[in-house]
Parts: structure tokens; C-alpha cells; sequence
């Protein structure tokens, strides 16, 4: 996947410690952050939630995608948010999904909903309102550098392309 330029920055981004990472607290995971578009998820009470092509991820036991994100070696950052929201939120909220849809529905989707936030259409959009009402308490890394990391910037239409784009 190409990489464009970057208009976002995460800044003191710790590696990955699992004695200091908290399995229950609310993350919103990007997994591969330098494609583009990068995917995400998010987990609560150690459970992960996230839609994709190919469906659902609907409560999925966090220990066992760590296991993964470290097995496959997959780039992904945790952003552990200070907000309010349960697994039963989470499964409620993902539940009305089936997979994502070109043109209609992205892995975004649910994630706003949960997290109540309706105006992103993208990462960077949600990124800059987390941000702004410093929702973002630390910032996790798996198999990326750690410090910094720029966020590449990408269009929505370039998020649509990238789902017709994917298996089903």
C-alpha cells in the first residue's frame, strides 16, 4: 500500500509491556498505522471488537489478539481512551453490523457509535477529536518504533477503494 504525506503525529508511544498494560481498561487499536487506510478496533474488559470485510469480531478475548499481533508480528498501536463504555456496549453497538460495506459502511462505523463521537468520516478526524477533549491516556506499540509515529493522510474516497478492494 502506498503512504502519503503526514498531517498527524502520535507522540510518546511506549512499547508494548504486559505487566503495565491493562487488559480491562478502553482501547482504540490501529492496526497497521503507516497503510493506508489503517484498520481499527476497539477492546474493553478484555474483549475485542471490530468490523471488517470479512465480517465481525464480536468480543474476541484480547489475550488471544496480542498472542496473534505478536505471532504475525502485525504493526499495531493501542490508545488506551478515557471514556465511559462497557463490553455490553460494544456488543450491542457491533452487533447491527455484518462486515463492512464500499460506500456505506467502515470499520469507523461502530467505533463512532460506541465512543458517541458522529462526525469523523476517518482516523485522523477521530485521532483530532480525542485529542482536542484529551481523551487519549497512553499510547501502546507492537512492532513499530517507539517515540513517534506520523499517520499517513488519505482521502475517504481512498477508504472505499481500499474496501472493494478486499476479500468477503
Amino acid at each position: 500500500m502506498e503512504v502519503l504525506k503526514s498531517n498527524h503525529t502520535l507522540t510518546e508511544i511506549s512499547a508494548y509491556d504486559r505487566s503495565l498494560f491493562n487488559l480491562n481498561a478502553a482501547y482504540l487499536w490501529i492496526w497497521n498505522p503507516s497503510e493506508i487506510p489503517p484498520h481499527m478496533g476497539l477492546s474493553i474488559e478484555n474483549a475485542y471488537f471490530s468490523l471488517k470485510s470479512t465480517g465481525l469480531d464480536n468480543g474476541i478475548d484480547l489475550k488471544e489478539m496480542i498472542q496473534r499481533i505478536e505471532r504475525k508480528r502485525i504493526p499495531v498501536i493501542a490508545l488506551e481512551l478515557d471514556l465511559r463504555f462497557t463490553a455490553t456496549d460494544c456488543y450491542s453497538i457491533f452487533s447491527n453490523f455484518s462486515q463492512t460495506i464500499p460506500h456505506k459502511i467502515t470499520c469507523l462505523n461502530p467505533i463512532k457509535e460506541v465512543l458517541g463521537k458522529s462526525s469523523p468520516s476517518k482516523l485522523i478526524e477521530l485521532l483530532e477529536i480525542l485529542d482536542s477533549k484529551e481523551q487519549i491516556l497512553r499510547k501502546t506499540a507492537w512492532n513499530l518504533p517507539v517515540n513517534s509515529l506520523d499517520l499517513p493522510e488519505y482521502s475517504v474516497e481512498e477508504i472505499h477503494a481500499h474496501l472493494k478492494s478486499l476479500p468477503k
